[in-house]
């Protein structure tokens, strides 16, 4: 019997270094198929961290970092509205791009990045989204098997203290990508994407501004229609008051334990934050802060209930149940590893292996046009297509 080939890590340069990196931080620190490589950085203290941690230069611009010969890829985790310039800079470079999802947050941006993968023969990825829990990729291939008919419909919901968290001014203001439907949208599009099988090609939706406090869009409903005639429901609001978490055994979104006692945690927590900035930026690498408690089960985007015609599948963060004609069965899948593994699984196959990815420029469009597509929809108070310009 050979032996497996050796593997020899993927040489990963970060551009951002605040919170999105921080919560992908531990599955690239668990897994030997990668290595911090570098970083860019407009904060000399974050420069000093990183290079204290890894042993590897932190540079201060986009530029230097692209232009390192051994930076193989690039993990780009800033803020929305720089990704499109970020994305395609480095694809000029070169380099594998990581974008942290919503890909942009405009569908022109998104075609953009798209034409340069073409131009330049590199690949995006986009992710981390909830697309890559091993729960939701396993009820999609028991979908995709068709031992259980076809599918006709998906729901999905979540209510969260998304709102209620520490925020930039930028992540209150819906111009910049604020606000939950391109920051949750975006997870829920990908959701949908792999459990229907199809692409989305319309959706009408509905946005909810429900705290003054909070100047954002802090919740949506829409109705999707896919291409095999699946439909489908994405509802989200994140204002801190009723928790989905409640009726999933109370595991959070990053897979860790919670108790009934976080029920208007989030909201009291803001009210001793003295300075919201510096609050969220002291939760970025470098500024003492860490990803959070450690995982046991997996990460998850709220209950999921998808009907296909001989049954109902509903994902969890412990595993899929299922609710036959047979009766009610349910497969168990303990989390080994990271929760984001499937991440670092997908760079490493495009980059060692040339394998195009699931995650690819093209779904990160569809998303973007989905997540804008809901706000045309509410402005015009009608059923807007998602068409790809390709």
């Amino acid at each position: 019997m050979s032996e497996a080939a050796p593997i020899k890590p993927v040489k990963l340069g970060v551009v951002g270094l605040g919170r999105g990196f921080m919560l992908t931080l531990p599955a690239l620190l668990d897994d030997d198929r990668v290595e911090l490589a570098g970083a860019a950085t407009g904060s000399q203290a974050k420069q000093q961290a990183f290079e204290q941690q890894f042993g590897y230069q932190a540079v201060g611009t986009t530029e230097e970092l692209n232009a390192d010969p051994d930076i193989e890829a690039v993990y780009i985790a800033t803020p929305h509205e720089m990704h499109r310039d970020n994305v395609i800079e480095a694809l000029a470079a070169g380099k594998h791009v990581l974008v942290e999802k919503p890909m942009t947050i405009r569908t022109s941006d998104a075609a953009a990045i798209v034409e340069a993968v073409a131009k330049y023969g590199k690949q995006v990825i986009v992710g981390p989204s909830h697309s890559f829990d091993k729960p939701i990729v396993e009820a999609g291939k028991l979908i995709a098997s068709g031992r259980y008919g076809p599918v006709g419909m998906i729901h999905a919901t979540y209510y969260t203290d998304f709102v209620f968290r520490p925020r930039r001014p930028e992540e209150l203001d819906a111009a910049h990508g604020g606000g939950v439907v391109f920051n949750q949208g975006a997870h829920h599009a990908d959701i949908l994407q792999t459990l229907a099988g199809a692409r989305p090609t319309s959706v009408y939706g509905c946005v909810g501004n429900l705290d003054a406090r909070r100047p954002c869009d802090g919740a949506y409903s829409a109705l999707l229609e896919f291409e095999n005639g699946c439909i489908g429901s994405m509802t989200y609001s994140g204002y801190a008051h009723y928790d989905t978490d409640s009726e999933l055994d109370w595991v959070g979104e990053l897979g860790v334990a919670k108790t009934p006692e976080v029920y208007a945690a989030a909201r009291q927590r803001l009210l001793q934050v003295e300075d919201e900035v510096e609050a969220k930026k002291n939760r970025g690498f470098g500024d003492g802060s860490s990803s959070g408690a450690c995982p046991v089960f997996h990460e998850h985007f709220g209950k999921i209930v998808i009907s296909c015609e001989k049954a109902d599948l509903r994902p969890t963060a412990k595993g899929i149940h299922i609710y036959s004609d047979d009766g009610h069965e349910f497969l168990p899948m303990p989390l080994t590893g990271s929760p984001r593994e499937g991440v670092v699984a997908e760079l490493y196959a495009v980059v060692r292996h040339g394998v195009p990815p699931v995650h690819s420029a093209r779904r990160g469009y569809i998303n973007v046009a989905l997540c804008e597509g809901i706000y045309e929809s509410f402005l015009l108070r009608q059923r807007v297509d998602i068409t790809p310009p390709w």
